[in-house]
């Protein structure tokens, strides 16, 4: 299909900012919950002043990553890379076959984010290693949706 570079252009513009925005309200919720681990407001009565207290709880998991890879490939190829396309910016890596692998690679980071969540709060409990630590369950999980989007990333682009 022969889709002027324009057009395509400004589709995939419109769709990576949705696709950034949505992934970026989920990060959000994300750093605002490390941070109410890490620490919370509490009130002194006997000063009648807040101050923070260190709870100290707070840590980076599998799928704290995978969402973070998620929004920078969103950022790059759904965003960046078609604007400076649309500004008239010779890039070799503004190519439509290189947004569109870049946007495919985004999208399963962004489910494997959605399937690691489910992992981590045991909701899908799937036995895969029984290992306690914090990545323990989550590692194949992760390791596969790399996989998974190294592959779709590259299959695209040779399109």
């Amino acid at each position: 299909m022969d889709v002027p570079p324009k057009d395509f252009y400004t589709a995939v513009l419109a769709a990576g900012a949705i696709l950034t925005g949505f992934s970026g309200s989920f990060l959000q919720f994300r750093i605002q919950r490390e941070s109410n681990y890490y620490r919370q407001p509490a009130i002194s009565y006997e000063q009648n002043k807040g101050r923070d207290v260190l709870i100290g709880l707070s840590h980076f998991s599998g799928a704290f990553f995978l969402i973070i890879c998620a929004v920078v490939l969103e950022m790059i190829f759904g965003f960046c890379l078609p604007l400076l396309a649309l500004a008239n910016i010779n890039l070799s890596a503004a190519d439509p076959k290189t947004i569109a692998a870049g946007l495919i690679a985004a999208l399963i980071f962004l489910l494997g984010y959605f399937a690691a969540e489910l992992v981590h709060y045991e909701i899908l409990n799937v036995n895969l290693i029984s290992d306690r630590r914090e990545w323990g369950r989550e590692w194949p999980l992760v390791i596969s949706t790399f996989v998974v989007a190294l592959v779709a990333a590259i299959a695209v682009h040779g399109l």
